[in-house]
């Protein structure tokens, strides 16, 4: 059951300020001076076109904690508690965080309609004061489409975010470099890659965090606030070209060493990218179009079943076999409704792990060794009953020092990773998702691009 708490102290428009937001939801932290809610986070639903029983937040979170969370394992997904809230309170908190918002953003209001808001933990802050270092970054499509229902091959030449981002831009030399199958491949020359393209165009696919406030990379002198984390002295240097150049390469290693430290989270998500949508949004549809089943939005009972029944059907099919996708394509004419059903909101879910973000928050450790981890006092804010658990690493310990442009030194640093953004996609979305798709191939031909991306 969801944990639902109503807290009087916390309905006070000037304990919180504006963090952070997305097409769907806004982030706000709590800035007063309780220490029981100290690092915490208030999530908002933004106003909705679609049908606010599935978007509301207790659903939300319960199809966090009964279909996100099996998939992904609790070490990864956190705790929240579900907030009851006004109308009254969710005005004043709009009117009061406007000025902080971006204007592409100001069209879409929190809902004042909403009856609960969600309290997160922060992840971008540990318990104590030290300098901490967040990165959140969204690993998009990871999946490459090999459809046999495209008219046009070009989906087997290139993965489906490399041909999206040319829908976004008008000019070639514009397109972010980043291609998610680089990270995915989990080799250290294509991560870097993945990872220096991501820096040199974050646009809304990575941010960086210091003591948990968000940096704008690109802005002049972003890069001297990495300075004081990564405890570099450049005073007797005047060369700010080298002095910036070296920090960014430390943060690119850090990163790097923490996403080789979880290639089990990585390879784990792709693997739900792949298998939960092995029929792609083509397949999807012609599964709609001829057999027209009665479709509704699961309820949370069914979302339990949904999941169950994948987590079985993939632990008698070897899913490195693409023998069992190949069976599914060929007989898709002999499936029955329940069949049907359960590879439609497959998809769904698919669709969820796609859109997610992941997030590792960096500090200076306290301990002497990469066994030593007792001495940095986990953080979670005292409402929640969990504790994070915490990872150390070394920069020194880089599988392949020849791609980073720096010695290191041994210095230890403690992480955490999270990953975030996984509330279900509603049916509705799914004509969405087939016009895009197609108007992606359309653009992608349009723009001459000849790109080819391999697992």
């Amino acid at each position: 059951m969801a944990r639902v708490e109503i807290i009087p102290e916390l309905y006070n428009t000037t304990l919180w300020e504006f963090k952070a937001e997305g097409n769907a939801n806004i982030i706000l932290s709590y800035v007063g001076e309780n220490i029981r809610f100290s690092a915490t986070v208030l999530r908002l639903r933004k106003e909705t076109e679609f049908d606010t029983t599935i978007n509301s937040q207790y659903f939300t979170n319960s199809y966090i904690n009964y279909a996100m969370k099996p998939l992904l394992g609790s070490k990864y997904v956190g705790e929240s508690i579900l907030l009851e809230v006004q109308p009254e309170f969710l005005k004043a908190l709009s009117k009061a965080i406007l000025k902080m918002r971006s204007n592409k953003r100001t069209q879409k209001d929190i809902d004042p309609n909403q009856h609960y808001a969600m309290l997160i933990p922060d992840y971008t802050k540990f318990s104590n004061n030290n300098p901490t270092l967040s990165i959140e970054f969204k690993p998009k499509w990871a999946f490459l489409p090999s459809s046999p229902f495209i008219e046009n091959s070009v989906k087997l030449q290139s993965c489906h975010f490399c041909m999206h981002k040319y829908l976004k831009r008008s000019s070639a030399n514009e397109i972010t470099r980043y291609c998610p199958l680089d990270l995915f491949s989990l080799e250290d020359k294509r991560v870097r890659k993945a990872v220096e393209a991501l820096l040199a165009c974050p646009e809304s696919y990575l941010k960086l965090f210091i003591q948990g406030m968000q940096i704008e990379i690109g802005k002049e002198n972003w890069q001297s606030w990495l300075y004081e984390f990564f405890e570099v002295d450049y005073s007797e240097s005047n060369d700010e070209e080298h002095k910036n150049t070296h920090v960014i390469d430390m943060l690119i290693a850090l990163l790097i060493q923490a996403i080789m430290e979880e290639r089990d989270l990585f390879r784990s998500l792709k693997m739900l990218q792949k298998t939960l949508d092995e029929l792609d949004i083509e397949g999807i549809n012609k599964l709609i179009i001829f057999h027209r089943p009665k479709l509704s939005e699961p309820s949370l009972e069914e979302w339990k079943l949904i999941v169950d029944e994948y987590m079985k059907r993939i632990a008698i099919n070897n899913t490195k076999n693409d023998n069992a996708r190949q069976f599914v394509i060929t007989n898709m004419d002999k499936m029955d409704n329940k069949q049907i059903l359960q590879r439609i909101y497959e998809y769904l879910m698919s669709a969820t792990l796609k859109d997610c973000s992941i997030i590792f928050s960096f500090q200076k450790s306290n301990g002497t060794n990469t066994q030593d981890v007792t001495q940095q006092k986990p953080h979670i804010s005292p409402i929640f009953q969990n504790n994070e658990g915490l990872q150390q690493l070394s920069l020194s310990e880089t599988l392949s020092p020849t791609i980073y442009k720096y010695p290191y030194n041994d210095k230890l640093y403690v992480y955490k990773v999270n990953v975030i953004d996984l509330d279900p996609k509603p049916l509705a979305k799914l004509s969405y998702y087939q016009e895009l798709d197609k108007k992606i191939v359309r653009n992608y031909l349009k723009c001459g691009a000849t790109n080819k991306c391999s697992e």
